[in-house]
């Protein structure tokens, strides 16, 4: 039947390595592999009491088909949740989607068409780059350096495109804890790729899940709150702050930009949950997300501490062997020495019973291979030390391998 399918469909690729990862469900295998949020930051008990009392008293409404922009008193919330971080916005410039990959997804049918150009970070987001490549859209990657996107490369793959008859559309960042990297973008660059992107006339894709979870350091203004033209598209979600099962996230946008996803999302889904919509608002207005960060974000500072502990008392001593320190998020990117394929040492770590994401897959031109992304959220310290004793053993072993067979 596969001549019935789509281009798009046909051109979809299931991911090798999220296939792969399946078999981290093993109960006896330690996962740093997905970005998940740690479960006993949930606030579960307040949820079930607000979820009862919906159930119970506002069934007639929660059960009910609600706006494509999203319930009112969420977007409300949010307005009054977001202005003492400096990003002003009204209702109508906010648009609740079913977690922040439909928002990638509705990015991707508002403004691009096959072939226009999205520029990202190299490695980026796994789940931007499948968005991306559904669509047909041509990624080009820009290198990370340890405080973001290098501008002055973004400006000549820029060049590079205008002269070779390209449509550019836009940049996509994750500036705050990058995924896969951690690397937090500075000031000076979000200021500089907002210079780029006026000059340009191209649109920021703003992807911001993991800025409320900074545990070091001080906040840096988003790049959406610095934009005065309405050319950013900043995404939040509740996944990481609140709870992922509530496949929540909001969109904000100015002007005809969010006229447009919203024409995009009515035949998408409708509307969002309203029930879930319901369920963080009244968390939001009872209980605080603010408080809510404060108590989580010392379970994350924790987990970091005993990996980045961890790789320093376990990784073996090998020039080019090297990982982030990140300020907050999720994640702590390893580069290997090179030569080494981290793709091809996940089949012998997982014999090993520890798991992680090759970092291939997070790189748009292929690159990347002697790179891995830990993820430390969901592991207790104990086993993010016992787990990271289990990979610098095949890492350890991967490389002496390589040293025979060079010299053989």
């Amino acid at each position: 039947m596969k001549q019935h399918f789509s281009s798009r469909a046909a051109g979809a690729r299931r991911s090798a390595i999220r296939e792969l990862l399946k078999l981290t469900e093993q109960p006896d295998i330690i996962s740093f592999g997905g970005g998940l949020p740690a479960p006993e930051s949930f606030p579960h008990e307040e949820l079930a009491v607000i979820a009862a009392d919906l159930l119970r008293n506002d069934y007639r409404n929660v059960l009910q088909y609600g706006t494509t922009e999203g319930s009112r008193t969420l977007r409300r919330a949010m307005v009054e949740w977001l202005r003492p971080q400096g990003i002003d916005v009204t209702l109508d410039e906010l648009l609740v989607t079913s977690a922040s990959q439909q928002g990638l997804d509705l990015l991707c049918k508002a403004f691009f068409d096959p072939g226009d150009v999205v520029f990202c970070d190299l490695p980026t987001y796994l789940g931007a780059v499948q968005a991306f490549s559904l669509f047909q859209a041509d990624k080009i990657g820009v290198p990370l350096e340890e405080d973001g996107m290098d501008i002055g490369v973004l400006e000549e793959k820029i060049r590079e495109a205008r002269a070779a008859g390209k449509k550019l559309k836009g940049v996509y960042v994750i500036p705050d804890f990058q995924n896969p990297s951690g690397i937090t973008m500075s000031l000076a660059k979000r200021k500089a790729l907002l210079a780029v992107a006026q000059r340009e006339d191209l649109l920021i894709f703003e992807d911001d899940p993991y800025g409320h979870l900074r545990f070091a350091g001080e906040p840096i203004p988003s790049i959406f709150s610095m934009d005065r033209e309405g050319r950013t598209i900043l995404l939040l979600t509740f996944s990481k702050v609140m709870a992922a099962g509530l496949r929540l996230a909001v969109m904000a946008a100015r002007g005809d930009l969010m006229d447009a996803l919203v024409r995009v999302k009515q035949p998408t889904d409708l509307c969002t949950s309203k029930f879930t919509q319901m369920l963080a608002a009244r968390y939001m207005n009872e209980y605080g997300l603010d408080r809510h960060l404060e108590d989580i974000r010392p379970i994350y500072r924790e987990k970091k501490e005993a990996m980045i502990r961890a790789l320093e008392k376990h990784m073996p001593d090998e020039e080019g062997l090297r990982w982030t320190n990140p300020d907050g998020g999720l994640f702590i990117w390893v580069w290997l020495p090179e030569g080494v394929d981290a793709e091809e040492m996940l089949g012998r770590a997982i014999e090993h019973h520890v798991a992680y994401v090759p970092g291939s897959s997070s790189y748009v031109d292929g690159d990347g291979k002697n790179t891995m992304r830990l993820s430390f959220s969901l592991c207790t310290p104990a086993e993010i030390d016992e787990g990271i004793r289990r990979l610098a053993k095949v890492v350890a072993e991967t490389i002496a391998a390589r040293k025979v067979g060079a010299a053989a």
